[in-house]
């Protein structure tokens, strides 16, 4: 049965402190509670996320990480809400404690660097699933369960419902390309820069 209204149907947050970067989410059971949820917390490096670090420290990109959880649980979990695009498309309504991301999701648009591209393979996702989505800011404090997943305070979650899986093995449509196309161009502006000196 498809909701007139969006339904929430996860939590995420992200974690950017010196070189560790954590993104966590959890999918809202019927029950509402913790310990029915399908969720995930995983770690992205220097090797499976080098665009998180070209701006030097990775909170820089603390906006693209929040985002990038926004995706990630829409891979993860959309698997079970696609439709027949053929008749509606389902709408569903998401919350995290960064408010310049609902923002950007209102218009799906931004010119930030990484962040453009992670909204570019979050619109392919959500196509893909024949989803839209409302993706609305709660305060920090109301957001607990996700903010504990991103600093391993897995208490209150069922081990079992955790879906392990690392990061590199998510199958995006275009992030991993155009990512690598940006990072080429800045190590040219880089090079240019360097040369004028």
């Amino acid at each position: 049965r498809l909701e007139s209204r969006p339904v929430e149907k996860f939590r995420v947050d992200a974690k950017a402190e010196a070189d560790l970067i954590v993104i966590g989410g959890w999918e809202i059971p019927a029950s509402g509670r913790t310990e029915d949820a399908r969720w995930f917390s995983i770690v992205l490096n220097r090797r499976n996320a080098t665009w998180a670090y070209l701006k030097g420290e990775p909170f820089r990109n603390i906006a693209s990480l929040e985002l990038v959880a926004v995706l990630t649980a829409i891979m993860l979990f959309g698997k079970g809400w696609e439709c027949d695009m053929s008749r509606t498309v389902m709408s569903l309504s998401a919350r995290t404690d960064n408010l310049g991301n609902t923002y950007v999701l209102n218009h799906f648009m931004s010119c930030k660097y990484p962040l453009s591209i992670v909204v570019m393979e979050l619109a392919v996702q959500l196509k893909r699933l024949g989803l839209e989505m409302d993706l609305k800011w709660v305060p920090r404090g109301q957001n607990s369960e996700a903010d504990s997943l991103t600093n391993s305070e897995f208490m209150g979650f069922d081990s079992s419902k955790r879906i392990i899986v690392e990061f590199e093995d998510l199958k995006f449509e275009v992030m991993d390309k155009l990512m690598a196309k940006a990072a080429d161009l800045d190590d040219e502006i880089k090079l240019a820069k360097s040369s004028k000196e």
